[in-house]
Order: structure tokens, then sequence, then C-alpha cells
């Protein structure tokens, strides 16, 4: 059974990309480019990764994800390993974000090879 990955970021041309990457990789990819997307989502469906962007309009990603994993707990499902990617350097953030004991965060612009070996190595524990 492939593995399922939640791709959440406002910026189409990165879903796009993430989507043609992870397919090739053989990962079934479901794609949120807003916050409430992706938390209905959560309601409906396990994920085995969260690749998450932290910096988007309205809801950041960190109270994305925290709230993605509150829907899990109380629907009984497993928490899902997250990967945090951003553009942007904030402290703030990031330390928020340790909270969630994420797998990895990631500035962008990545290099494509890091972040499949990040992906795969994260998968490999799930």
């Amino acid at each position: 059974m492939r593995k399922k990955i939640l791709v959440i970021d406002d910026e189409e041309i990165l879903i796009k990309t993430f989507s043609r990457l992870l397919d090739k990789l053989n990962y079934e990819v479901l794609v949120a480019s807003r916050p409430e997307d992706a938390l209905a989502m959560a309601e409906e469906e396990d994920f085995d990764l969260i690749l998450c962007d932290i910096r988007m309009p309205g809801k950041n990603g960190v109270e994305t994800v925290r709230d993605i994993r509150t829907v899990q707990k109380q629907n009984g499902k497993p928490e899902s390993p997250v990967i945090f990617l951003t553009g942007f350097a904030d402290p703030k953030l990031e330390q928020e974000a340790q909270v969630l004991n994420p797998a990895a965060y990631i500035y962008k612009p990545f290099d494509t090879n890091r972040l499949v070996e990040v992906i795969e190595t994260t998968l490999a524990k799930v």
C-alpha cells in the first residue's frame, strides 16, 4: 500500500512541484492550499506524513498541524509526523514548531534530493 502524504502550502507552484515529485516516488499525495482544507481532510483521512509550509495567510503551519493532531487524537488516529517548510527564518515560529516535534525543518529553496532523503527517512520510521 502506498504511503499517504498531505502537502499543505498556499503556493500553487509548490503544490504542483511536490505532487509531481511525490507521485513519481509512488506516494499517494493529498494537497491543501488552505489550512481549513487540510483540517477537513484530517477528519476523513489518515496520513503517513505531513509536509507543511510554516507561513500562510490566516492560520500558520504550526497552528494548522496542532489542529490536525487534535483531530487525529479525538478520532483515535495515529499522530502524523510533520516536515515543516519555510522560505523565511522566523525564530519565534521555529520555537513554536519544536513543541510539535517535527521530523525536520527545511528552508526554501531546498535541495530536492535532500527533501526526498528526509521524507524517506521519516517514512521508514512510520
